[in-house]
């Protein structure tokens, strides 16, 4: 009779939990959709995905304390725990536990991974891409519409206007209030779901992929025009014999046609001069409060990398504790005259300095051994996704500080708990 109850009692009580993990996929997926658009927005979906899994596993019973849970500190919840930990013997409490606070989805989306069902982990493998292709899509389209309004309000004559300064960079994605190099990553993990995708047929996957890689043009980001150069090199692995033979005619044809272009058409395009006035500015550390190619004065980010180093080689092992990074840097840009860096309050631009400056030695240690153990599972896996993810994002590093912007958090929280590839 007990039996009984219990079989009749199971049978009402698991369609509930495949209808509750249904709606958690679909929040995930508009989640992944709006990630592109509005981080802020994204953020809340993402929680409440992570917090309803977590849930979810306790209506199932399914939380248990065993060596699964060794995985918090491979997963990026490792960074909460970290911050955590420096938060508390830190002599900045209000800035470091702001970081604690930034930190929540790492350790959010870490739990929901660890006790998530394994349909539920399945079924996001493929709700995660198709979920972030639509929103890289819908953003891109939007943008395009919006900046080819712009060019036919203002009137201009040439078609070439567009690609100035005026209609790409920041100014073609400032209509959704993101980065340049942060919007750049989405429409590279895009491009790398679409052709690696089985679903999708080969004249879809063009489509897509020129879609994307004019969206690339129009941002601009030169650490993700060098990333989409790796990954268009990558292709080559992939291509069978005739393939790769196609591939090379291509590619020689192509580097002839644009050296062609350059030397009498193109060297005026503002994609141009971002890869080399620009970038020639940028590297020396003597531009500050100066002006390159009609800009706004500003200060070279080697200038600012330059005055940084200084007060990182004051305190080395340990640096200034978590939370410091406003307040060192507020006295390097001070004492290194770079007053428009103390004015408009950049950060490190560099995540690698970032870590120096707050936790010495011993926090770049850290990220970096964090970073390899990573990579190394990965390998071990033949997570071929995450071993591009993890060094993308680590090249990235050398120019932005990813990890703590919503646009850099929400994006590795999510990737590297819920698009790794499980374990055979």
């Amino acid at each position: 009779m007990l039996q009984r109850s219990c079989i009749k009692n199971s049978n009402n009580y698991y369609p509930k939990i495949k209808t509750m993990e249904k709606g958690l996929l679909i929040i995930l997926f508009l989640g992944c959709l709006i990630l592109p658009a509005s981080p802020a927005v994204a953020n809340i979906f993402l929680l409440i995905f992570g917090g309803g899994v977590i849930i979810n596993a306790g209506i199932r019973r399914t939380i248990t304390f065993k060596k699964d849970w060794l995985q918090l500190f491979i997963l990026p919840s490792f960074f909460f725990f970290w911050m955590l930990i420096g938060a508390l013997f830190s002599p900045y409490k209000k800035e470091a536990f702001g970081l604690v606070e930034i930190a929540i989805p790492y350790l959010l989306l870490s739990l929901a991974y660890i006790v998530a069902s394994k349909p539920l982990k399945e079924k996001a493998l493929r709700i995660i891409p198709s979920g972030l292709i639509a929103g890289v899509v819908v953003s891109l389209s939007y943008l395009f519409i919006s900046i080819f309004v712009k060019f036919y309000k203002i009137g201009d004559d040439s078609i070439l206007t567009l690609f100035s300064h005026e209609y790409t960079y920041y100014s073609f994605i400032s209509p959704i209030s993101t980065h340049p190099t942060y919007f750049t990553i989405w429409i590279l993990i895009a491009n790398y779901f679409v052709f690696t995708s089985k679903t999708f047929k080969v004249p879809i996957k063009i489509l897509l992929l020129t879609f994307f890689f004019a969206g690339l043009f129009f941002t601009m980001s030169r650490v993700g025009l060098f990333l989409y150069g790796l990954q268009i090199i990558a292709i080559f692995f992939y291509l069978s014999k005739k393939g790769k033979i196609i591939y090379g005619v291509g590619m020689v044809t192509f580097l002839l046609i644009g050296i062609y272009l350059y030397n009498y058409q193109l060297r005026n395009f503002y994609v141009l001069q971002r890869l080399s006035i620009e970038l020639a500015w940028d590297t020396n550390p003597e531009n500050k409060e100066s002006e390159v190619n009609n800009r706004v004065a500003d200060d070279s980010r080697i200038a600012r990398w330059t005055s940084i180093w200084e007060y990182i080689k004051e305190k080395p092992v340990l640096g200034y504790g978590v939370g410091s990074e406003r307040s060192t840097l507020d006295r390097a840009y001070k004492d290194h005259s770079l007053e428009i860096s103390l004015e408009r309050k950049y950060n490190t631009h560099n995540q690698y300095l970032f870590y120096l400056v707050e936790q010495g030695a011993v926090g770049l240690i850290l990220l970096l051994s964090y970073f390899g153990i990573n990579i190394v599972t990965a390998f071990k896996r033949k997570d071929f996704f995450l071993i591009s993810f993890i060094i993308g994002v680590m090249m990235v590093f050398i120019f932005e500080n990813y990890m703590y912007r919503s646009m850099g958090y929400l994006t590795i929280a999510l990737l590297l708990t819920f698009m790794r590839k499980p374990e055979k």
